[in-house]
């Protein structure tokens, strides 16, 4: 939408000409009284690849990144910046240099951190010590979406933003701080779109 100069989902979804409910749930997500996600239906996915001129295997995989095929995409090479603290912030070079993505188009924007501590090792999607995260920093984030942030101080988090705040999905792990005030943030480096699990 950014890219097309578009300001409301009624007019995207007039221009791709999709339903704006459909376009809704597209972007805002789905679920079921039991709490599962919906995930699009088969029709609406090559819908939006037409409108958006991509593939439709792409939109599949960032449904299902482990679907047969997703190890076809190219790989790419993104920068990889450093420690990011998933407990206390971090600020500590790292030997590693680069990290493979595989991503349509251009990679510029993403770059990756390599975590360490466990206040984030909880939840729907954990990230736990080790893992290494993939930053789109094209994408500041919203609410409930976890970001990589950079404090004042020049040191580095991943926390989960809530109503103004960046907050651990596991606050008891680390000794780091649970919340921290936007005021606090010096800037929002970009919203975690992979992370690379070390029990995986």
């Amino acid at each position: 939408m950014r890219e097309m100069g578009v300001e409301s989902l009624e007019e995207f979804a007039r221009r791709i000409g999709m339903s704006r409910g459909t376009l809704y749930y597209l972007v805002r997500g789905r679920q079921t009284k039991a709490g599962t996600w919906v995930k699009p239906s088969i029709d609406t996915i090559v819908a939006l690849a037409r409108a958006l001129d991509v593939p439709t295997h792409e939109l599949l995989y960032r449904l299902e990144p482990d679907a047969p095929g997703s190890e076809l995409r190219p790989e790419t090479h993104v920068p990889l910046l450093g420690y990011v603290g998933g407990g206390p912030s971090q600020l500590e070079e790292i030997a590693d240099r680069t990290v493979p993505v595989r991503w349509r188009g251009s990679a510029r924007h993403l770059v990756a951190f390599r975590v360490r501590g466990d206040s984030m090792c909880a939840g729907k999607r954990p990230i736990c010590d080790g893992d290494i995260i993939i930053v789109n920093t094209e994408d500041k984030g919203h609410p409930g979406a976890v970001v990589v942030a950079r404090l004042a101080n020049g040191e580095y988090v991943v926390k989960k933003m809530v109503n103004g705040h960046l907050v651990s999905t596991n606050p008891e792990a680390n000794g780091g701080p649970p919340v921290i005030p936007l005021a606090e943030v010096e800037e929002v480096v970009g919203r975690v779109v992979e992370v690379r699990s070390m029990l995986d």
